[in-house]
């Protein structure tokens, strides 16, 4: 593949990313899968696009909604947990049916235009602003309300267990609930779902993996019918002859019979 660089935009998140939560992974250019893709160089040598992981603690649906409320000059779309929004439609969440959804990370783009020819201000070095937040908390507890408490109610629901009345950002008994049966679904030393920890976050995870296709095993099934019996097979070479039997008994008398049929005369 020739030369590439990431968009200067996309360097200035990356390291505001980094500098609040130090071992974030955060994806640059794709694979060959990636045939139409902001994740591909446009035509200019440049990757208009980043994934970014929540393994060095960043609350993904919180930075997904402080890119979504950016401004940011650069932002051209933010997809997670199956929702985009981008700057062609006012910045509003709407389903996303991409195959991926997005469940284990946030993937923004920046520049305008179609995937893997944007242009524009993709090197726009503007702050997107994370560092002004003081941090994007990620953990909350029962009686909290807000951006954060919604962030876990969403992620319950891609996980199979959406909090009866929805994610109203209002950590309830109902999201307590929600959250202790996806605890018990993995396995929790946990007796209640009132606190959303870094163990509840990395149980929750590993639900939202299995959800996505790593699920366990079935048990083995019925063994099949028992089959034909096959063709006989060819016959073997004859074997060496065996030993010889012990001798017979010999006769005492011996009785001849039978007519005359010429008589020598001579």
């Amino acid at each position: 593949m020739a030369s590439w660089r990431l968009a200067r935009s996309l360097e200035v998140l990356r390291d505001e990313i980094r500098a609040l939560h130090p071992g974030t992974t955060v994806w640059t250019i794709g694979d060959e899968a990636h045939v139409v893709s902001d994740h591909r160089p446009n035509a200019a040598g440049v990757v208009c696009a980043i994934d970014v992981l929540g393994d060095g603690g960043l609350d993904l649906a919180r930075f997904a909604e402080v890119v979504r409320t950016s401004g940011h000059p650069a932002a051209k779309y933010v997809i997670h947990a199956r929702r985009v929004a981008s700057a062609a439609y006012g910045w509003t969440w709407r389903t996303y049916t991409g195959s991926n959804p997005h469940t284990t990370h946030v993937h923004v783009s920046v520049g305008v235009g179609p995937d893997g020819r944007s242009t524009g201000p993709y090197d726009d070095t503007s702050p997107w602003g994370l560092a002004s937040t003081g941090g994007i908390e990620m953990f909350c507890k029962r009686g909290d309300k807000g951006p954060t408490v919604e962030a876990l109610q969403r992620l319950l629901a891609v996980a199979g267990h959406p909090p009866e009345g929805g994610a109203d950002g209002d950590y309830g008994p109902a999201t307590s609930r929600a959250l202790f049966a996806a605890r018990q679904e993995v396995g929790t030393q946990a007796t209640s779902g009132d606190e959303y920890t870094p163990a509840a976050y990395a149980q929750l995870f590993q639900l939202l993996a299995r959800k996505q296709g790593s699920g366990k095993q079935g048990e083995r099934g019925p063994a099949g019918p028992q089959g034909p019996a096959g063709p006989a097979g060819p016959r073997g070479e004859r074997g060496e002859p065996g030993p010889a039997g012990p001798p017979g008994a010999t006769p005492t008398r011996i009785a001849i019979t039978g007519e005359v049929v010429a008589v020598d005369r001579a």
